[in-house]
């Protein structure tokens, strides 16, 4: 209902604003002409530059909606009307005001271009009045909002009684407070007993006990529940209270432990459940991103191949054993699968690990050396390059691993893993990521997980992105690999 409203909320606003720019230009318009008629009157320099004649009225549409336009997608890249955010009034008015000045620009920049007799006192007095009326507009539902009246989209302020007690309810009522202009506005406190309010508030209308005659006595539109665990299994005669009056009944599901998952609430047929993740779940963020992976890995597959042929030549003739290396690595939640590498060692590497381990270069479970005398010659060049990793675009064409994404560890690393160092392991491991431009082997080991985390918890398209257009310097330039 909270997102709803808000969406509705925005729509107004918009639908507000655009009538105001609308209505901007005819008021320019009249204020320009009123002006040269009596040009005659002021000093002769000022009189000159408003003297010349405007073109009629309608000459100007097609190029004031251009300039809409142009604003519409000003403002919305500004993110005025952006739910995700809840912005002050001085930072709403900032948006206003940068849109408007862009505005100047564009039909400046437009006139200029096209070559256009169009009056520049004009477009200025536009532009004022433009962003006069949107500031004005905003006062008044400031104003409004300090009265209680506030904006509600359905016509009516709706009454919020919260149940709780203490610091949690009371930062509730603060946070629904800064919602006024939707017509939220609090009603009272119900006192649960299991921790008073400190001070003590004139505007608690008592307690679980009293619920039917407070309901009785007051115009409630809402209730929010803000307890805690112990007192959840009270829940239940609140929730009959208000399904008899119809009353709405909301939980304030913050009392669970969370710091980093994101909880939604989802049904399955008729059964409410509530999901904690924290892992990335847009559904169609991550179907992009898996198009993309197919895009990219079959074309860097298919013009390649001259260069895989080659490598494979100099890796066969240069020392005994395959040209491809396999190895069983941890893909999404542990999910087993094969990578395939260039072989960059000599045959039997893995077996005489265990004599050179002591010379680890890397804290935790993953082993590094600067000059492992394991790696043949080529190899020593394709690490360095990071040609040997290419085959890899086959492990992300068939779906084990993804262009973007932690490194994927071997199962004995695994095993050796903190438990918040898993958490790694709940994305598709990738070729890429942000441990790839931040020096690689040269960071250190927690470095490196927490760098994982960082990339899951912001995870979007636009970061895959990034990552990727940043890999290319650190592989041509070879920063941080061994």
């Amino acid at each position: 209902m909270f997102l709803e409203r808000a969406k509705f909320y925005n729509r107004v606003q918009f639908v507000s604003d655009l009538l105001l720019t609308c209505i901007a230009f005819p008021l320019a318009y009249v204020s320009r002409t009123y002006i040269s008629d009596i040009s005659h009157l002021l000093p002769s320099n000022l009189g000159r530059f408003f003297n010349p004649l405007l073109l009629p009225f309608h000459e100007y549409l097609w190029m004031i909606g251009l300039g809409i336009l142009w604003w519409t997608i000003t403002v919305y890249s500004l993110g005025l009307y952006r739910i995700s955010i809840r912005r002050f009034g001085w930072e709403k008015a900032r948006i206003i005001i940068e849109s408007s000045i862009l505005l100047w620009l564009f039909i400046g920049i437009l006139s200029y271009a096209l070559k256009l007799n169009i009056s520049r006192p004009l477009i200025a007095f536009f532009v004022f009045y433009q962003a006069v009326l949107l500031l004005s507009a905003r006062l008044v539902q400031a104003v409004e909002a300090r009265k209680g009246k506030g904006f509600p989209p359905d016509g009516e302020c709706r009454n919020i009684v919260i149940i709780g007690s203490g610091s949690r309810a009371h930062q509730m009522g603060e946070l629904i407070a800064r919602y006024s202009d939707w017509g939220l506005q609090i009603l009272g406190y119900v006192n649960m007993g299991t921790e008073e309010f400190s001070p003590p508030r004139d505007d608690v209308l008592g307690s679980i006990a009293d619920l039917d005659r407070i309901t009785n006595e007051n115009i409630i539109d809402e209730f929010i529940y803000v307890g805690d665990h112990a007192s959840l299994e009270g829940l239940d005669k609140i929730l009959e209270l208000c399904q008899e009056q119809g009353i709405r009944l909301r939980v304030a599901a913050d009392f669970f432990p969370v710091k980093v998952a994101k909880l939604s609430m989802e049904f399955l047929e008729n059964v409410p459940i509530i999901t904690f993740s924290s892992n990335p779940e847009h559904v169609f963020s991550l179907l992009m991103k898996r198009a993309l992976d197919i895009i990219i890995s079959s074309a860097c597959l298919i013009l390649l191949m001259p260069v895989f042929f080659v490598v494979g030549l100099l890796v066969k003739c240069t020392s005994k054993g395959p040209i491809v290396y396999r190895q069983v690595r941890c893909g999404l939640f542990g999910r087993k699968f094969t990578l395939y590498k260039f072989r960059s060692m000599y045959e039997g590497a893995d077996d005489i690990l265990w004599e050179i381990k002591h010379l680890n270069e890397m804290n935790g479970p993953t082993f590094k050396m600067r000059n492992d005398p394991r790696v043949t010659t080529i190899g020593r060049f394709l690490r360095k390059s990071s040609i040997d990793e290419w085959p890899q675009f086959w492990n992300v064409l068939r779906g084990d691993m993804s262009l973007v994404g932690p490194r994927a560890p071997l199962p004995d690393e695994v095993k050796e893993y903190w438990r918040w160092q898993r958490r790694r392991l709940s994305v598709k491991p990738g070729m890429t990521c942000l441990w790839q431009i931040s020096g690689r082997s040269e960071i250190d080991f927690h470095e490196w997980m927490k760098l994982d985390l960082h990339y899951i918890d912001t995870w979007s398209l636009a970061l895959d992105l990034k990552i990727l257009l940043y890999t290319l310097p650190a592989v041509l330039f070879g920063k941080g690999a061994r």
